[in-house]
């Protein structure tokens, strides 16, 4: 009973602590392979999440679009309540920094999922995106901002590098990133 009781202490510490795509972001890229990366930000209005998962899956050169999709998770702070705790806050806005780091080639981001699950209901959604990048071989580009407008169950890509390149910079010195 007590190793019972352990095991599922364990696991409900692992499924509340908040997912930061931030810690996946290498520290610098190998210019001796075929990868490309581009880096930027998720974004959500700051109020208590809606969610308890959003995955933001792409699709590319190599990818399977059914089976092998890929995706950016964020998951909100849950051990109390439900918050975010992103990289930062810009005014009304929760931001949290993401990179995706695959072959050169091109990529687009298909959907977002949303999965909501309390003790008696689940709650899926899936919201269609239609945002194509583009990889270049030991190139770190910056991407932008993508806003989850949940009101309006939208998907806003708009360029905040003026904000989001100095800071970028600062936290990862050694990508040399372009716009």
């Amino acid at each position: 009973m007590k190793q019972f009781l352990y095991c599922l202490c364990i696991c409900l510490f692992a499924s509340s602590c908040a997912t930061l795509p931030s810690k996946n972001i290498p520290q610098e890229l190998d210019l001796n392979t075929n990868d490309g990366m581009i880096v930027g930000t998720l974004s959500f209005k700051n109020q208590k999440p809606i969610f308890n998962s959003y995955l933001y899956f792409y699709t590319g050169n190599d990818i399977d679009r059914f089976y092998g999709q890929k995706s950016v998770r964020i998951n909100p702070e849950q051990t109390i309540k439900m918050k975010f705790k992103p990289d930062f806050f810009d005014q009304e806005k929760a931001v949290y920094y993401f990179s995706i780091k695959e072959k050169e080639g091109k990529y687009q981001f298909t959907f977002l999922r949303v999965s909501s699950q309390t003790s008696y209901k689940h709650t899926l959604l899936d919201i269609p995106i239609n945002i194509d990048f583009n990889l270049e071989k030991g190139k770190v580009k910056y991407f932008g901002e993508i806003y989850f407008d949940y009101s309006n169950k939208n998907i806003i890509l708009s360029d905040q590098s003026l904000r989001d390149l100095p800071l970028l910079k600062n936290k990862f010195p050694k990508l040399n990133i372009v716009e």
